[in-house]
């Protein structure tokens, strides 16, 4: 048994090397060109879900939506055939409130969320809170972003958006 375990810790002491030297070369610049196609007539629905939130920091899942409408349009799609759409929930709500209600729960400071979700809404997106998690936490619609909408859970909502044909992005 304890040479399987010097073998196992010596295996892994040689692999450290080899990785970190995958991620120097990974760091080079490259040329990327997408293969695949995506035709005019389309219309691409796609829903995120936020619950993660750090104090202070723009909100990842916000993101992940921007980048996701920003890659289609780079690859020629017109913006207006991508729908998307973002279920809040957890400590996330937080998120997407005004700036009271933010520095109410994190001793002053302002949303760093507010541009990311502005930008959001001027593409049209959906951005639904799980009114259980609003509630939990303390957040009520007069806390709410402009554009941002009270549904009556998370899964409600995502239920919802996959009704009408919302895909759902898996990280």
């Amino acid at each position: 048994m304890k040479f399987a375990l010097s073998l196992a810790a010596a295996s892994l002491a040689f692999s450290v090397p080899a990785t970190a030297h995958h991620h120097e070369e990974e760091a080079a610049e490259v040329v990327v060109t997408s293969d695949m196609e995506f035709p005019a007539d389309a219309v691409w629905m796609h829903s995120f879900d936020a619950y993660e939130s750090e104090a202070g920091k723009p909100n990842a899942a916000f993101r992940r939506a921007l980048g996701f409408i920003r890659a289609m349009e780079a690859e020629g799609v017109d913006p207006e055939r991508v729908k998307v759409a973002i279920v809040v929930h957890g400590p996330a709500v937080f998120d997407v409130v005004n700036d009271e209600r933010y520095g109410a729960k994190y001793d002053g400071e302002t949303n760093q969320a507010y541009n990311d979700i502005a930008q959001l809404i001027g593409y049209g997106a959906e951005i639904w809170v799980c009114g259980v998690a609003a509630k939990y936490h303390g957040v009520g619609n007069a806390h709410l972003l402009d554009g941002v909408k009270m549904a009556p859970s998370g899964t409600a909502a995502h239920a919802e958006l996959q009704r009408r044909g919302f895909g759902i992005n898996p990280y």
